[in-house]
This record gives structure tokens, sequence and C-alpha cells, in this order.
């Protein structure tokens, strides 16, 4: 192998994306550029070896947010591979909400070399600094390029991310300066690659350990010392955060405090909690909505961040108790009532410590509390109001949505709703069977850029997959069906057309009048949703009636590939219904 600049670059990148495979790296998304050409390449032929999965996509944002489907789904670290420039900032939105949900995501952007740097070269910016207010680690290979760098300094940067993702994960940004030439011919890139594969492709690397049982956790013992466990509480479980790998450890130690305590539970649609746990309370915002003095108790275990609704804000805010806030590995605040708490090491953690505490090690079950027979039975009797009126004529309208297609989705697949409207609907309409199936939706800054790009993230891991979501989320991120073969993917959409954002309806309508409230909030579009679908080969249908969904459903199944179902969502029905199961519930 010669020593020239143009083989440096296509080697170092290879031992680069090699080496991040080695810590478990399965899936990279490459944008389309020239500076970045020595990383595509060499991503390139680890694709051909099947040593990486490599899918591109000519719209960052969507690539940003399609890596973060990816790592929300597989537990794993993915990649994304951008040029210079403004590309850059394109990556911002879903390095933000890869913060804010604690999921790991390297994006890897090309750059000028130094000499380039702050004297007008075209396309050159300062964009490594683009990411640095929410990336855990802001690291760079040689400022003069990464031709400069030796074998140890590319270990030394993946061992870097090795070491942040297991102390706190998140996204990570690495830049790399590229000098000219950017191409390789054909005759070094094979002679790169015999190199490559005789000294480095087999070779073992030894990279830290994620060792949740030596890990040195400082004892809080004004934590352990307020909880009586000889008192009534309830255990709140919010968005959770972690791994879904560890989820199998998760759910046991919640069991085990569930067992304990004898106290009911109450769980976000997206808390990743099994449907065998004991003492979930079904409907339980509505609960809190009728009457929240039923709820009788001095302490609440709450885990993750706070479930999207107001009543449970209100209700934490004026809970004159104990409030303890465990947390899955994540070291920042997350109580934005700061009246708990704050635990960082994890449930299975906080778990051992508290049978070591009060138990001796000794698990002793208690019977369900008598506030849990109370809020169970209160839950049901909501629950029987709800199907009632759900059945009582055959109009589609959201907060039916919430209730109905969880049963009649396949209880095996999962399930992603958009950040507005959706997630809101499923936390106070829904049932337990909806709270603890497998659930997927953006809980950490909770916008709606990136929606079609995630879900599509995920249902290349887990699939079939059904998205639940608004027009403007879905006609906001569009693009994502220009990734690569995302229209082969088996997503099901499910189109709530209310045109516009029907959030707003629900918030400031009583203050505004009709044309104010569409100018400056609801924004409706008129897009012919057909045409759409047909210009991205995406097969679509039509349902009006909410007995033809299950049908839809199964049609959509076996076409095994992403389609969109339409309903069409009156918006004037819906808050007439909505607000009339309201009041009914409240009276009764």
């Amino acid at each position: 192998m010669t020593s020239s600049i143009e083989c440096q670059n296509f080697f170092r990148s290879l031992q680069l994306l090699n080496l991040f495979t080695k810590i478990g790296v399965k899936n990279l998304i490459l944008c389309p550029g020239s500076r970045s050409a020595p990383l595509a390449i060499a991503a390139g032929e680890l694709n051909k070896r099947r040593i990486l999965n490599v899918f591109n996509s000519i719209d960052e944002r969507s690539a940003g947010f399609h890596s973060l489907g990816i790592s929300t789904a597989s537990g794993d670290v993915s990649l994304v591979v951008t040029t210079s420039g403004t590309a850059v900032g394109n990556l911002l939105p879903a390095a933000i909400e890869a913060d804010k949900s604690c999921k790991s995501i390297v994006f890897i952007t090309a750059d000028r070399p130094l000499r380039l740097k702050n004297c007008g070269s075209n396309q050159t910016v300062n964009q490594e600094e683009f990411l640095n207010s929410v990336c855990r680690s802001n690291l760079s290979t040689n400022l003069n390029g990464i031709h400069e760098n030796n074998d140890d300094d590319i270990l030394k940067i993946v061992e870097s991310v090795k070491k942040q993702i297991l102390q706190s994960p998140g996204p990570i940004h690495l830049n790399v300066p590229l000098e000219k030439p950017l191409d390789i011919s054909f005759n070094n890139k094979k002679k790169s690659m015999e190199v490559f594969e005789r000294f480095y492709l087999k070779k073992n690397y030894q990279f830290l350990k994620n060792d949740n049982k030596n890990k040195n956790i400082e004892f809080s013992e004004k934590i352990f010392k307020t909880l009586n466990l000889s008192n009534p509480g309830i255990i709140i479980v919010g968005p959770y955060q972690g791994s879904t790998r560890d989820l199998d450890s998760f759910n046991g130690a919640l069991n085990k405090l569930q067992a304990i305590t004898g106290w009911p539970v109450f769980v976000d649609p997206v808390s990743g909690v099994a449907d065998d746990l004991r003492g979930l309370v079904d409907n339980w915002e509505l609960i809190l909505k009728k009457n929240k003095n039923i709820i009788q108790c001095d302490q609440i275990l709450r885990l993750g961040p706070i479930s999207a609704s107001n009543d449970l804000e209100n209700f934490l805010l004026n809970f004159e108790g104990l409030q303890i806030l465990v947390k899955e590995n994540n070291a920042r605040k997350l109580d934005p009532i700061k009246k708990s708490l704050e635990y960082e090491f994890g449930i299975s953690n906080f778990v051992n410590q508290l049978l070591g505490v009060f138990l001796n090690g000794k698990k002793k079950s208690k019977p369900l509390i008598n506030l849990g027979e109370v809020l169970i039975k209160e839950g049901a009797k909501i629950k029987e109001t709800l199907n009632e009126q759900i059945f009582s004529n055959t109009k589609i309208l959201e907060y039916k949505i919430a209730n109905y297609v969880p049963k009649i989705w396949p209880e095996n697949y999962p399930i992603m709703l958009s950040a507005s409207s959706p997630i809101r609907d499923w936390l106070t309409f829904s049932e337990n069977g909806t709270l603890t199936r497998k659930c997927f939706s953006f809980r950490g800054a909770s916008g709606i850029d990136g929606t079609l790009s995630l879900a599509l993230g995920i249902a290349r891991i887990t699939k079939p997959l059904l998205l639940v979501t608004g027009d403007l989320a879905l006609i906001y991120d569009i693009n994502g069906f220009l990734i690569e073969n995302a229209i082969e993917l088996n997503l099901t959409i499910l189109l709530l057309n209310n045109n516009g954002g029907n959030i707003f309806n629900n918030l400031y309508k009583n203050n505004l009048d009709e044309e104010e409230l569409k100018k400056l909030f609801v924004m409706p579009k008129s897009i012919n949703w057909e045409n759409l679908a047909m210009g991205y080969k995406v097969p679509i249908k039509n349902v009006s009636d909410i007995n033809k969904l299950r049908e839809a459903f199964e049609w959509s199944l076996s076409v095994q590939k992403s389609v969109i179902i339409k309903v069409d969502i009156n918006v004037e029905h819906e808050m007439k219904e909505r607000n009339f199961i309201l009041k009914k519930i409240l009276k009764n």
C-alpha cells in the first residue's frame, strides 16, 4: 500500500468504521457529498462484505431521525455520515431528540482541513461547533486531515465513544477533516483492502464493557430513610429512556418493587412496562381529571420523565408527600416541578438497594393495597363508559382511534405515535392493553419533526410497525420516503387527516375566532394525499367507517410494504363528542 493522501484517507476511514462495528454498530445512514467520499467508499466496502449495513438518504435531517429510529428499536449505536457545510446543521433536530431521549448516535461529518478554515474557502463553516450544545462528546480526527492519524489515534477515538456511551448514552459528534484527493483509484483501493483484510479485519480489540453489577453507586441515605413501605403509595412509570436491551431487567425490578409495596401503578404508553404487572390502573389520567382527591397516600415513586399530561403534572405539583424519581443512568435533572429526590442509577439498582435496606435481601410480597383496589375499580368504571360511547356510532374520531386501534392491531406488532395529539389521546383514552404493549414515540424533545423517518428506522428493526400520525407531522417529514428502500419496509401509516394541527383547536378555540385560529395555529393545508402517495409509489386506502379499520389493517399487513390508511377527521364532530364523553365520565 502506498502512503499517499488518497490511500490514507480511504484506509483510515475504513479503519474507523470497522472499529465502530467492533463496539456494536450494525447500521450506517449515508448522505450524499464529495468531501465525505473516503468515508462513503469505505462504508461501501464494509457493506459489500456484510460487516456494516449501509442505507442512503438525500436529506440529512431525515437521515438523523432514521438513525434515531434504528438506535431506539435496536438498542445499538448507529452512525450517520454527511458531507461538510450546511449538511451538518440539518443534523441538529435529530441530535436534540437523541440527547433528550438518551439514544446513542454518532454523527460523523466530513470537513475541510485546518488550512482552509477561516479564510473564505468555499463551503467551509464552523461546523465543528454546530452540535456542541446537545452532544455528549465532540470529537475530531487530525485537524490537518485524517490521513495524518495513526492506528492508535483512530483506536482512541472509538474507545472514547464507547466510554461515553457507557457513562451517558446520547448523541456524539465526530468531525473528520479530509484533505484532497478524496477519490481513490481501483488499483490503490484494491491494495489498501488487501492490507486491511490481512491485518485489521479480524483483529480482536478489547473495549470497556458495561458492568452494572460493579457500578460504584453512592448510597443515598436520605432517599431510602424517607420511604415507608408500611404506608400506601403510588408507582408512576413515565416514558422509558433506557436501552431496549435492558427492558427485561427493568420489568423484573418493577415487578419486585410492586410486590414488596403492593402499590398501584400508573403507566405511560411508552413506559415499556410488561402487561403482567400487578396493580395496573386503567384510565388513570381520567381518574385524576375526575377526582384526584380519591388518591390518599403520602409517597410517590416515579420512574423516568413525567408523562405528557397536564392533569398528572398538576397533581404532582400539589402533592404534599414524598416524591422519589428513579432515572435510568441519567445524571441530568428530570423533574420540571422540582419536588422529587432524584436517583440516577436505574430501577434495578434502586430495588436491590431497597431490598438490602428494608428486607435484608429477602423479598416479602404484600397484597395489593386498598388504594389500588379503589383506583382499579374506578378505572374499570370509566372504561365501561368509554366503550359504550365509542361504538354508539361508526364515525372515526381521534379519541376513538386511541381506544379502538390497539385492540385490532395485532398485539405482538409495535406501534409508534406521533408526538402531538396521538400520544396525548393514547394516554387519556386507551386502556392497559395499550399502555403495556410495545410502543414508541418522541418523548425527549417531543417535536413532530422526523416522524416518518424515525418510524421507518424502527421498521428496519422491528416490523410490521403501525405509525399513527396527523397530517402536518407526516407532510413535514415526507422526505422520509426518499430514504433507501423506504417503500419496501413493512410500515402501516394510519393518517389522521384533520386538515392541520387539531391539538390547537383544543387549546385555543375558546379565545380566538376561526380565521385567527387557522392562520396562527392550525395552518390547514390542502393536500391531495392520493396523488402524493402515487408520486412516492405508496399504496393508499381511505376508510370512513370505524368498523372497516380491522379490514384495512389486514390489507396493509398483506401488502408487507409501506402503505397509508387515511381517515378524514371532522374536527367539529371530534370536539363535540370528546367534550360529551369527558362530561359524562366526570359526572358518573
